[in-house]
């Protein structure tokens, strides 16, 4: 009995090893960063050697002066019984209109020009409700796009894309395809909102869109690991660059050194960082134009501004270029191949 109990726990240990060769996490790319930085420090032997993540970008809060010179009191909203915006503001002044998030602020204002759109043709233009619910629509409409902002700005599914909470972005991570729908769905919204095409917006879709963004976390993983990337990059470059490549492998002496660089960058970088970060770029390339229809603000819009040199997708394509170019003249100087 004991025996076979023995050999039982054998079996378990056996197959747990084997199910971790077969289905065991792949190391993350920071991980693998890492491990590179560690390789090429063990050759190299850096001065000062500590690979770190960026800082953290904080949104600036995005604060709306609250307020309308245009206020409907109760005898008035008692007149509009028959219109759908009577409803509206009577939800909206209770105790849930207040605790109200940015995008359920956003939500009511677009509802409510709607809704006083389909009113004011019940009403006749020379009743003085008439005028009051058309000035406050007008008003309403003239400052949607700080709604907007706000939105963006103050949402938590807006404002932690920007907060470096991960490194890594895993190739089968779900959610690519719901997230480029949802972004594709506030930048449509936010064209509707400058154009004053308010009739066809649908706020339903608007929370719809932030419940997804809620569920996979998409743009934050992705902006996160782009990021990380591109600051690992420029960290591992700026340590190379403090080599002269001619003491790396000195003409006519043995090119052992230059070697051991040469498969640390072949196993680590060619293998899997390049592979990875043609991962990055090709997300970030489909949802970047959607970023820059969205990001607006001085505080962000840079990141995503495609004619500003500082996007975050032209920064990781430099960045892997001058990492690259450190060894493609490595190569040139040392006479070695990279194959």
């Amino acid at each position: 009995m004991h025996l076979f109990s023995k050999t039982k726990s054998l079996f378990k240990l056996t197959v747990c090893a084997v199910s971790l060769v077969l289905f065991g996490c792949s190391p993350s790319a920071s991980d693998i960063n890492k491990t590179y930085a560690e390789r090429l420090n063990n050759v190299l032997a850096f001065k000062e050697f500590e690979l770190i993540k960026p800082a953290r970008i904080e949104p600036v809060h995005f604060d709306i002066v609250s307020g309308s010179a245009h206020t409907i009191g109760m005898l008035e909203l008692a007149q509009l019984r028959q219109c759908e915006l009577a409803t509206l503001i009577a939800e909206h002044n209770n105790q849930l209109g207040k605790t109200a998030t940015a995008a359920g602020v956003l939500s009511y204002q677009i509802e409510f020009i709607q809704a006083a759109e389909k009113c004011l043709d019940t009403l006749s233009p020379d009743n003085p409700l008439y005028t009051k619910i058309a000035q406050a629509s007008e008003q309403k409409q003239q400052t949607l796009p700080q709604y907007f902002e706000a939105m963006i700005t103050n949402e938590r599914e807006f404002k932690v894309i920007w907060q470096l909470t991960s490194s890594n972005l895993d190739e089968h991570t779900a959610g690519f395809t719901e997230t480029e729908h949802a972004m594709s769905m506030f930048a449509m919204l936010n064209e509707q909102i400058k154009t004053g095409d308010i009739s066809e917006i649908d706020t339903a879709s608007l929370i719809n869109a932030l419940e997804v963004l809620n569920k996979f976390k998409y743009n934050t993983l992705l902006v996160s690991a782009v990021r990380t990337q591109i600051h690992y990059n420029e960290q591992l470059t700026t340590l190379l660059q403090q080599y002269e490549i001619d003491a790396l492998c000195p003409a006519n002496k043995n090119k052992q050194k230059a070697q051991k660089l040469s498969n640390i960058f072949k196993k680590f970088y060619l293998e899997q960082l390049q592979p990875y970060q043609s991962f990055l770029t090709g997300k970030l390339e489909s949802l970047l134009p959607l970023y820059e229809k969205i990001w607006q603000d001085p505080t962000l819009g840079h990141y995503v501004d495609s004619s500003h040199e500082g996007n975050i997708l032209t920064e990781l394509k430099f960045s892997a270029k001058q990492h690259v170019t450190w060894w493609q003249n490595f190569y040139k100087q040392c006479e070695i191949s990279p194959l």
